[in-house]
């Protein structure tokens, strides 16, 4: 089971190029280091490259050029079963059988670890009951996927990928569609996770107060571009959200928990003007933490 006592596993990019048409590029010469027990998230605007990223760590495409590595190897030189024990993906919108109970969707998690020679044993019995009690979904193991509200399945689906035991959880937008109670909720268990179990988290998220509450490490991008990368305090900063989101807005600190939180204002799409009535023409390269403009 995922736990403290597995080796940490590491996962990192070296100038990775990836686009969907040959010649254009979506994201270009991306570096990214994930550190094992860390939650990192991914920020930026529609078609900044966040989920194109998150597929690409999960090889579910080939890059342009560049590489992924996994625990110092190149992802595509890895089975497909070698990465499914290490890594694991939640899409925005994943899909199964609404005839299909809980328990029987988390017991498909184990099919990475599992040979065409071997049934499911007591092992992995154990793995779907540890699965379904992390998130607490045990209590409703037996429900149908369609009697279970939004929430309800987003932990069903997470129950799913930590069946397969990863040291990596890739998550792309695990709140969407949800409402704020239930966002809470998947962002605490995921919290949780990641404290209790040494689980390391990348995830897409569109709300940045959520995105600097729970991560350890912000990466924001922009076309294709990282922005700013750094702990949360570092990149959320009025600059980089008018820069890469193009908000006017004020950044504080929450009281309680102590991160960051964002107030938008106002757009400043095409040419909108700052306070003082002129477009702003902040020079990024001197923003510290900045490692390419928009």
């Amino acid at each position: 089971m995922t736990n403290g006592n597995h080796p940490a596993v590491s996962l990192r990019t070296d100038n990775l190029t990836l686009g969907y048409r040959r010649g254009v590029a979506v994201v270009q010469r991306l570096v990214l280091d994930v550190a094992q027990g860390e939650i990192v998230t991914l920020v930026g605007p529609n078609g900044s490259g966040k989920s194109t990223i998150l597929r690409a760590l999960a090889r579910l495409m080939r890059p342009q050029d560049g590489a992924v590595y996994l625990d110092g190897k190149s992802i595509h030189r890895l089975s497909t079963r070698k990465v499914a024990q290490q890594l694991a993906i939640l899409p925005q919108r994943p899909d199964a059988p609404d005839d299909l109970t809980v328990r029987e969707l988390v017991a498909r998690g184990r099919f990475a670890r599992q040979s065409w020679w071997r049934a499911s044993g007591q092992e992995d019995r154990q793995v779907v009951e540890w699965a379904l009690a992390a998130t607490g979904m045990d209590a409703l193991q037996d429900r149908f996927l369609n009697t279970l509200s939004g929430g309800e399945r987003q932990r069903g689906w997470i129950a799913l990928a930590l069946a397969q035991e990863p040291r990596i959880l890739l998550l792309d937008e695990p709140t969407t569609f949800l409402d704020i109670s239930h966002q809470l909720e998947v962002m605490d268990l995921l919290q949780t996770l990641n404290a209790d179990n040494g689980l390391s988290i990348v995830m897409v998220l569109h709300d940045l107060n959520q995105a600097a509450r729970f991560s350890h490490r912000l990466v924001a991008l922009c076309k294709g571009d990282v922005y700013a990368a750094g702990p949360p305090a570092e990149v959320m900063t009025e600059d980089m959200l008018r820069v890469v989101f193009q908000v006017q807005g004020v950044v504080g600190r929450d009281p309680h928990t102590a991160t960051p939180t964002f107030t938008p204002l106002q757009s400043v799409r095409n040419g909108s003007s700052d306070r003082d009535g002129s477009p702003d023409r902040t020079d990024s390269s001197d923003r510290p933490g900045t490692v390419s403009s928009c």
